[in-house]
């Protein structure tokens, strides 16, 4: 590249060259004699050149004086081995002076503007950004930093640490577990032959798909598998997004067997130790969340999910049920007091668990206090509540937040129930107070959960929580019996979170029901419950009303009520009914729910994913049932950044999550 001195010499030289030429073909060629002073004035010319040369030469000596007369010889050494050069510019950016650092280079600066010889430096005088790293012709990574004080511009030659540094990102170790779901359970009913298959088509092509991204696969049960790959060869996994999870899918759906693949990944941290422990954490993570899905950590960062196209298998094995069922009555009977909290804006589902649990406690001749006075719940749990109070009273004691704290001491525990989240719950000082915590949800687990539970039985695969307690009551050591009310309550919010046995049901739906059922529930009463009232049914007529189709298959109704509020049960029936429309795969309202939050209640008839949907704008929940709420924004807001979180999804991606009630 030419400087402004360089192309000045160049244009002197032409001149000459051209006079010189034109003298000697009119002398030689057309035979025209010159005087004396022609001759005079070409040389005169070739003086002229010579001089404006010695100039220019001089110029530039002046203005790359070399470094050891401006900072000393020591200071040249210093910065020759650091490969560090100094551009000094004026007002107008024209670099007018530089170290012999870019006449090293053959990078000509000298009287021209910073930004025309390096593009990229822009950033540095156009904003708040002090630093950037450009990339020269040659492939040459330079650093540069601009004083803030000086008009000065430091650059130094990265491209060794650079690469070094690539290198060495390459070439960090990955580790991952990998888990076959439902493996043992399904070859243990199947013959050889099938079993063979299994192995071939679906254990099998894990290993091949390890070893085809340069991983080292090591088998460590039958279902689970050891991965250590490098970062680099990782990064074609997350840039596949795990297509592995479809391949299993789709070998298991041709052996007509209910096998699916969960993986966990972490990395990022120089302890190998801390890896290993992260990532057993990730996995019992994914496995919680229902499996089908990969779980990536990298240190100091948050979870990634890729995958979840599938609804929660359902766990045929009742093993855990029994083991949970055990554990939680040793942890109830070494407890002073335990205290069974809902979920805020609580539901027949959250109070029917509620009811249960009490159940348990007492049985084992414990005190256990239900907080349920002066919270957050929704019409029609508050209405059933306050018609049966009297009835409630004699088996189970209600207390609010505050006389549970004053009662609470060193030994006492807290049982969340329908909710593992302390925004979510409906007594938040009772949680942080708490010496102990048990959890009991159906709900995908958030990344991180920031209650602290010394014990979490957590069944995404289940329908709802009251099936998991009515599970845990079948496994207890005592014989416990439901009043008719308390199963007919729980029955109830069974029906609530299935929609009425429509949907997110498996086999121990039933069974749970079917016991609810041994137990007296008055399965008419229940459906008489959550009958529609006309308000519900107008309500559900507005959000009709709103309906538009996104994406071909998918309804959005965004509801405006002036002066009055939906609550969030009318949103979920509102979805639900637009669910059932023929062609409808996904539905999704918002609306108002109070004076300063809007809500958002999702439903899908199993083609497509709305907890992941959800939880790309901070929500969560089931595969086919999610929600938020959300505070500080309008409905039309609310409505743009949906519709964008259902074109994200539709184009695939990970994502990261917080699981509210819906």
């Amino acid at each position: 590249m030419l400087n402004k001195m360089d192309k000045l010499r160049l244009v002197a030289l032409l001149l000459i060259l051209i006079e010189t030429a034109l003298a000697l073909f009119f002398e030689f060629v057309l035979k025209i004699e010159y005087g004396f002073l022609v001759y005079v004035f070409i040389a005169a010319n070739f003086v002229l050149l010579i001089y404006i040369f010695l100039v220019v030469e001089l110029d530039k000596r002046k203005r790359t004086v070399d470094i050891n007369r401006v900072l000393g010889t020591e200071a040249k050494e210093a910065l020759e081995y650091a490969k560090v050069g100094i551009i000094i510019y004026d007002d107008n950016y024209v670099v007018s002076w530089a170290s012999d650092f870019f006449e090293e280079r053959e990078i000509k600066i000298i009287g021209e503007k910073i930004t025309k010889v390096f593009p990229e430096m822009a950033v540095l005088f156009s904003g708040n950004n002090h630093r950037v790293v450009i990339t020269n012709e040659d492939d040459t990574k330079y650093e540069c930093v601009k004083e803030e004080s000086s008009q000065v511009v430091f650059v130094k030659d990265i491209t060794e640490t650079y690469d070094l540094k690539k290198a060495y990102q390459n070439e960090k170790i990955v580790l991952g577990l990998i888990s076959l779901d439902n493996y043992e359970e399904t070859i243990r009913n199947e013959d050889e032959q099938k079993i063979a298959q299994i192995n071939t088509n679906i254990r099998q092509k894990i290993i091949s798909w390890a070893i085809s991204h340069g991983a080292v696969i090591r088998r460590i049960r039958s279902d689970r598998f050891f991965v250590v790959v490098n970062h680099k060869n990782f990064q074609d996994m997350v840039t596949s997004k795990f297509e592995i999870l479809n391949e299993i899918k789709e070998a298991a759906r041709t052996l007509d067997v209910s096998i699916a693949s969960s993986m966990a990944y972490s990395y990022g941290d120089t302890s190998i130790d801390e890896l290993d422990n992260t990532l057993n954490s990730m996995l019992e993570l994914v496995l919680s969340r229902g499996g089908d899905q990969v779980a990536v950590k990298q240190h100091g960062k948050e979870v990634e999910f890729f995958g979840q196209s599938s609804e929660a298998s359902e766990k045929t094995s009742k093993v855990r049920a029994r083991v949970m069922s055990q554990s939680l009555e040793k942890i109830f009977d070494e407890s002073s007091n335990v205290f069974i909290i809902p979920h805020n804006d609580a539901d027949l589902d959250s109070f029917g668990a509620c009811l249960g649990v009490s159940r348990m406690v007492f049985a084992l001749e414990k005190k256990a206090y239900i907080v349920f006075n002066d919270i957050n719940v929704e019409p029609v749990t508050e209405a059933i509540f306050e018609e049966n109070i009297m009835s409630l009273i004699e088996n189970h004691i209600f207390v609010s937040e505050e006389e549970a704290l004053s009662i609470m001491d060193e030994d006492s525990l807290v049982v969340a129930v329908d909710h593992h989240s302390l925004d979510l719950t409906s007594t938040p000082k009772l949680v942080e107070n708490a010496p102990k915590i048990v959890i009991i949800d159906h709900h995908r687990r958030k990344s991180e959960t920031n209650i602290s539970a010394m014990l979490i039985y957590n069944e995404p695969s289940a329908s709802s929580t009251v099936e998991l307690v009515t599970e845990l009551m079948q496994y207890s050591y005592n014989n416990i019996e439901l009043t008719e009310l308390e199963a007919t309550i729980m029955y109830a919010g069974i029906l609530v979170d299935t929609d009425e046995l429509k949907s997110r049901t498996s086999a121990r739906t039933f069974e749970a029901c079917a016991t609810l059922k041994k137990n007296g529930s008055n399965t008419s009463l229940a459906y008489y419950w959550l009958k529609e009232g006309i308000q519900d049914f107008v309500d559900i007529t507005t959000i009709s009303k709103h309906m538009e189709i996104v994406k071909d298959n998918i309804a959005v109704s965004a509801v405006v009520k002036e002066g009055k509020y939906l609550s969030r049960t009318t949103l979920a029936k509102g979805a639900n009914h637009l669910c059932s429309i023929k062609g409808i795969e996904a539905a999704f309202v918002i609306a108002q729910i109070d004076s300063s939050t809007f809500a958002i209640s999702a439903r899908s008839n199993n083609d497509i994913n709305v907890q992941i949907i959800m939880e790309k704008m901070g929500g969560g929940g089931h595969f086919n049932a999610a929600g938020l709420q959300r505070t500080n924004t309008s409905l039309k807001a609310l409505k743009d950044e949906l519709i964008l979180a259902i074109e994200e999804y539709q184009q695939g991606g990970s994502n990261n999550e917080s699981n509210p009630i819906d």
